[in-house]
């Protein structure tokens, strides 16, 4: 039976266009408007862009990914919610448009990836959850998708990977559990499918590397070797070894075939951690011709500064690249496979400024690729490979910000790619590398919302992409491509207008969490590791792919989320971290590129952002990685001035209110790492004294009043306080004396008010305590004894107050309680019955209150709740129930009221929240809804909690 699309109800967001194409596409007489797409002003299509199936349902996000034409048949991979990540199929249309075979039944799904096409046949690598992850194929049909081989049989992986084709066969390296990691090769068929040759006999293999096509053969590089292959075995023969300097490693990278001939680099790192500069070059371009005399250098280069890729992209019969030197940063170079013809093209960014080109793409007989330059910021360039070739296409954001270029593709001899324009987010947009035919094609996602458009796929007579919006979530769409310039009328399916359907239709839904802003387009890593909140704003660092990590703030939608300030200017970024509020102003560390690390504040204001104190003067930084804290009106934080190391500071947000308290440890040695805490209105911190080691000090903020509280361990050795836990205008902490080891402490600020809480491992032995959280007036905390094992503790700051709360898990082998958290005066934290699995757990602060929460994953399986925190009346958390992934919840500390608050990733993928942080009306907090990467999410919070 054939397989039926999840949603037999789908909009089609048939907008109003006119467009042709026909592969060779004039400029107009006048250059348009970045709008022109949208309003008939370029024949590109026949239809504007459409969803095609809301494949996940709801805002929920399918999430398509590597779109593959087939013989004019899209395959890809994406999620729905009932049978997760499946191999789909679409022509463009609802009805066309469904799951090829559900490979693996149950909400797990497949995962296929790594989708490549030979002769008209689709082979990917999915897990049915038989035999691990495989080699699969697909003629696009039911019947026609099957496992080609179990490689290494049982669950186990073969760890397929660089799946290639060449020829009529596909090449790929995998493991069949008998000869190692080597070359194979198949036909399509279980019989067809063999080890091309073992290089490396016996069980651990050879591990080749960079399959690349080139005149008539495959080659790939096993260690510092260069081979080639005919797919033969007696074919498969070593070209040349790379030698490497008395102490260096070669490391092959970056084999590309230009117009049959084979370019590659050579990067050398040290094998020696004494040795740090290299003194040979650290990266050099060859070529090849496949004989051992024909490979030879071709140049010494310098490898690139931010990000250590070359790049090497095939256009005009050139190889271009990217690298630099102290006198020009990272810049566009080509190859011509001459040392002569082998130079820098353009200084794009002049000076040892970096343009960082990036996504290099071949463009008909053009390269195109972003750059950025002091006067354009991140915009789309082209070359033809010299100089005076080497031009802006557009520039789409006039003036210095930059549009932020990503996801281009060529596709029929267009570009396409998403870019953002003042007040709108990463929309679609095309080019033929002219300024005249470079236009958005629409503004899917509407306003500053992005749609992030990416994967663009021509298929059929269709051009494919993945794009976000608001009502649909991540899904496919399409823009209808033909010779003949139709319009279309702007209607819904349904019969409602665009314009009707949005006016009735509230951009979100006020009771569920939103995505902020896509900040930086895909499925990337978080960008973010720093941020505070004032007013209902949220302030943090953020790396949206163009200018690097700089401060950003947003109050919540996507209009009012924008970089506060460019303190870098260039693709480097100053990386702001450390943020906390002072009176009026957010304060924060940041490398400007000059001043090197130091203090900043600003007022929200791009003019109002501006530099604190060089307090280690030049290019060198004084910034340490310890948060800064704030007592009566003035910020506290260590700094090491060069002359000092790392020592106790104080500013008033001023350059004369900026300096140091006391040298704690007098010289260039640090006596202060971080370790910071307010209580009361005195500052606790470990520090070194010269006679006592890492002790607890205390200050008042004057040289007079910062001072050792207590020598714990007499002599130099230090009892190293850690974990420092403000408890009204006491300290809890954690440290080890010469008779018990590593207990908690409390401390009131004076020797005599400094003292054990409890020896709960007796004697030499330590209780490791860690995680202290004051809930209700008292400090929960995890610690381990002989008898109970780690089990929760709680203390009021006494000896005669500090107690087992409750021996979860009975005996010894402990329920290893975490992540501590609050509601109100009740106390949450995770933890391991022995029969529940890590689940919620709730206290009140008696043994009698403490209890399971909610068993949310019912059985000795885990939920592992995490980072459970109080916004008013309600705490949040993410916890994996085994049906929708580690997802949204909430809790009012009962188990009825603790409940699954969102699905935000579809599906078994989870988009794992955390961080969440209550700013006014709002809490912000980091997630991945397996489309978007990780980026800020907000939820609206009644005023009532």
């Amino acid at each position: 039976m054939a397989a039926q699309s999840v949603r037999p109800c789908v909009l089609l967001l048939c907008l109003a266009g006119v467009i042709a194409c026909d592969g060779s596409l004039p400029a107009p007489a006048s250059p348009p408007d970045a709008t022109d797409l949208e309003h008939g002003g370029s024949a590109l299509t026949s239809s504007a862009p459409y969803s095609v199936d809301d494949i996940a349902g709801g805002r929920l996000s399918a999430a398509p990914y590597e779109l593959t034409d087939v013989v004019g048949t899209l395959l890809f991979g994406a999620t729905d919610l009932s049978r997760g990540t499946e191999l789909w199929k679409s022509d463009g249309t609802d009805s066309g448009t469904f799951m090829v075979k559900d490979i693996r039944p149950g909400p797990l799904g497949s995962e296929p990836h790594d989708l490549t096409v030979v002769d008209g046949t689709l082979f990917f690598i999915a897990n049915d959850g038989e035999h691990g992850d495989e080699l699969w194929r697909s003629n696009s049909k039911p019947s026609g998708t099957s496992l080609v081989i179990d490689l290494r049989p049982g669950p186990s992986s073969s760890g397929l990977r660089d799946l290639t084709a060449f020829g009529h066969f596909l090449y790929f390296v995998a493991s069949d559990g008998v000869s190692g990691v080597e070359l194979w090769r198949t036909d399509g068929t279980s019989g067809g499918t063999r080890l091309v040759k073992d290089l490396a006999p016996g069980g651990s293999g050879s591990y080749p590397s960079l399959l690349t096509r080139s005149g008539g053969r495959l080659y790939f590089f096993v260690d510092r070797t260069l081979w080639k292959s005919d797919g033969t075995a007696e074919g498969t023969v070593p070209v040349r070894e790379l030698e490497a300097p008395a102490g260096f490693i070669s490391r092959p990278l970056g084999l590309t075939d230009v117009a049959g001939k084979l370019y590659f680099f050579v990067q050398l790192d040290s094998n020696d951690d004494d040795i740090v500069q290299l003194t040979p070059a650290s990266l050099s371009l060859w070529k090849s011709d496949g004989t051992a005399n024909g490979t030879v250098r071709l140049a010494n280069l310098g490898r690139p500064t931010l990000e250590g890729d070359p790049r090497p992209t095939s256009a005009r019969g050139l190889l271009f690249f990217v690298s630099s030197t102290p006198e020009h940063g990272d810049e566009l170079w080509r190859s011509d496979g001459t040392r002569d013809g082998t130079y820098r093209v353009s200084d794009i960014a002049p000076g040892a400024a970096s343009s960082n080109p990036r996504e290099l793409t071949a463009v008909g007989n053009l390269l195109c690729f972003s750059a950025w330059s002091p006067e354009y910021g991140d915009e789309l360039w082209r070359s033809d490979g010299t100089p005076g070739g080497t031009v802006l296409v557009k520039d789409i954001t006039p003036g210095p910000e930059g549009s932020a270029l990503a996801f281009l593709r060529a596709q029929k001899g267009r570009l396409f790619f998403a870019a953002r324009q003042p007040g709108k987010g990463h929309e679609p947009w095309m080019s033929t590398g002219l300024a005249a035919t470079t236009s958005r094609i629409r503004d899917i996602a509407g306003g500053a919302l992005s749609s992030s458009a990416h994967g663009f796929t021509f298929s059929g007579d269709r051009l494919f992409f993945t794009a976000t919006h608001r009502d649909i979530g991540d899904e496919l769409w399409a823009i209808g491509f033909s010779d003949d310039v139709v319009e279309l009328p702007a209607r819904l399916i349904f019969g409602s207008t665009l314009a009707t359907r949005e006016a009735n239709t509230p951009r979100w839904n006020t009771d569920h969490a939103r995505m902020v802003q896509d900040l930086r387009p895909g499925p990337l890593p978080p960008s973010t590791s720093s941020w505070t909140t004032r007013d209902g704003v949220l302030f943090f660092d953020a790396d949206d792919g163009s200018v690097g990590a700089e401060p950003w703030l947003t109050d919540g939608t996507p209009e009012g989320t924008f970089l506060l300030k460019d303190l870098r200017p260039g693709p480097a970024g100053s990386e702001p971290s450390q943020f906390f509020v002072l009176g009026s102003h957010i304060f924060f560390f940041a490398d400007d590129g000059v001043a090197g690390r130091e203090l900043w504040r600003t007022d929200g204001a791009r003019e109002g952002t501006v530099l604190v104190k060089d307090i280690h003067p030049g290019p060198e930084s004084s910034a340490s990685f310890g948060l800064p804290v704030v007592m009566g009106g003035i910020a506290y934080f260590t700094a090491n001035d060069g002359l000092h190391g790392e020592e106790l500071w104080r500013t008033d947000g001023t350059t004369d209110g900026t300096f140091l308290v006391k040298d704690v440890r007098p010289g260039p040695s640090d006596g202060l790492r971080g370790n910071l805490l307010v209580a009361g209105d005195r500052l606790f911190f470990a520090g070194f004294f010269a006679d006592e080691g890492w002790e607890l000090g205390v200050s008042d903020g004057t040289p007079e009043g910062t001072r050792l509280v207590k020598d714990l361990v007499p002599g130099p050795g230090g009892s190293f306080p850690r974990g420092l836990t403000a408890l009204g205008t006491r300290v809890v902490f954690s440290a080890g004396d010469l008779e018990h080891g590593n207990e908690p402490f409390v401390s009131d600020g004076t020797e005599a008010g400094t003292l054990l809480l409890s020896d709960i491992q007796p004697g030499e032995g330590s209780s490791v305590p860690d995680a202290f959280t004051v809930v209700g007036g008292r400090v929960y905390f995890a610690a381990s004894d002989p008898v109970n094992g780690r089990e929760p503790w709680l203390t009021d700051g006494t000896p005669g107050g500090t107690s087992l709360l409750l021996d979860v898990r009975p005996g010894p082998e402990g329920s290893y309680p975490g992540w501590f958290g609050a509601v109100g005066n009740t106390a949450l934290f995770s933890a391991d019955d022995g029969v529940h699995g890590q689940e919620p757990w709730r206290s009140d602060g008696t043994p009698e209150s403490t209890a399971l929460l909610r068993d949310l994953r019912p059985g000795p399986a885990h939920s592992e709740p995490r980072w459970m925190t109080d916004i008013g009346g309600l705490a949040l958390l993410h916890a994996d129930d085994g049906e929708h992934g580690s997802e949204l919840w909430r809790t009012d500390g009962t188990w009825a009221g603790t409940q699954l608050r969102q699905e935000l990733a579809p599906g078994r993928l989870g988009a794992l929240p955390y961080f969440f942080t209550r700013a006014g009306p709002h809490v912000f907090f980091l997630a991945d809804d397996g489309a978007h990467g990780i980026e800020w999410w907000v939820l609206d919070v009644p005023t009532s909690g």
